[in-house]
Parts: C-alpha cells; structure tokens; sequence
C-alpha cells in the first residue's frame, strides 16, 4: 500500500493585502520550521521537501505511507482572530494498490479548532479508492478529489462552516489546523 501526497501550501489573509499567517506555509526552511511530523500505526513513514516534486522552480513537502494501518499527518495550527479568510493551496495526489480490507486515503485536511486545541469539525480534500467507507456529517466535510494531478484548491473559512458544517459553532472556533495528511486502513 503507497499513498503519497504532495503538498503546497499557502494559509493567506483574504483582505486587501495577503498576508501569510503559516509559519513556512513554503517550505523555503526545514519541515522541521514550523510543522509538526506526527504519525501513528504501523506504516512506513516518509516526509519530504524537495524542489522536483511540482513543475515550478521551489520546494513542496510529501507525505509517504507504506503499508501497516495507520496515519501521517504534516501540521500546523495557527491561531485566528477572525474566519474571514481564504486558504489556498496546491495538491497532488498519488495512491497504490488497495483491496476492501486495505484501503488508502490522500488528504489535505483542515481542521477548526476551540481555544483549548479542541478539534470541532473537519475538511477534507481526499483522493481514496472504491473501498473507502468515509462518510460525512455536519462536522465532517468530505471533497472528493477526482484528478489526483497539480491542482489549486481555494476554501473561504466562513462559506466553508455556514455551507458544509453546520455543526460547527463558529464562535468558538480560535484556531484553524492545515495537515498533509495520509491515511491507510490496514497493510
């Protein structure tokens, strides 16, 4: 089982001057700038950073994952004072192999967070194979991803709540969580 993805990633201000609130949103510096490298299970874990990744001339991050149950995820919380934001970033997707008992997942996840780190919904960006049993709910949005290639993917803070998670109170949202994330159910 190989999952991969790839990632870049830009957490912007959406007013009318863009500012980065990532810290090595990037990846100019070190995977180690900024992000957290947590994993869990089994698996073979790889992150990388590297300039070959993506066509353009400057660094993505990756996220590998072979075989074993289990989970990478490449992190960041940030604190927000305000939802009136967009995120945006580049994706690229790979997966290998899976059957009905072993079945990957490539993400990028968002995750809304309390003061306390407390998570209160989530956003998916996902790639999987027909055997993934992920299902949605008002604190669960799921965005299937059909061209697993280089894509720019862009999702305002606030439309995504009202829109896709109604379950989230938005008043006791104070951080929001960016993760390369890469999940596999068995090996």
């Amino acid at each position: 089982m190989i999952l991969r993805v790839l990632l870049c990633l830009v957490l912007a201000l959406g007013l009318a001057v863009a500012q980065n609130t990532v810290v090595n949103g990037d990846f100019e510096q070190e995977l180690t700038v900024g992000w957290n490298q947590e994993q869990s299970g089994s698996g073979t874990v790889t992150f990388g950073r590297d300039v070959s990744y993506h066509p353009d001339p400057d660094y993505e991050a990756m996220g590998y994952l072979y075989a074993g149950p289990g989970w990478l995820a490449l992190r960041q919380v940030v604190d927000v004072t305000t939802l009136s934001m967009d995120l945006s970033f580049w994706a690229s997707f790979e997966l290998g192999g899976g059957s009905s008992t072993c079945w990957p997942v490539a993400s990028m996840l968002i995750s809304f967070l309390d003061g306390t780190g407390a998570v209160l919904g989530e956003t998916h960006f996902y790639y999987h194979n027909q055997y993934c049993t992920w299902t949605p709910s008002d604190t669960l949005h799921l965005v299937e991803v059909s061209n697993p290639g280089w894509q720019r993917y862009q999702v305002n803070l606030i439309e995504e709540l009202t829109q896709n998670l109604p379950g989230v109170n938005q008043a006791r949202v104070r951080k929001v969580g960016v993760a390369l994330y890469a999940w596999t159910s068995g090996g």
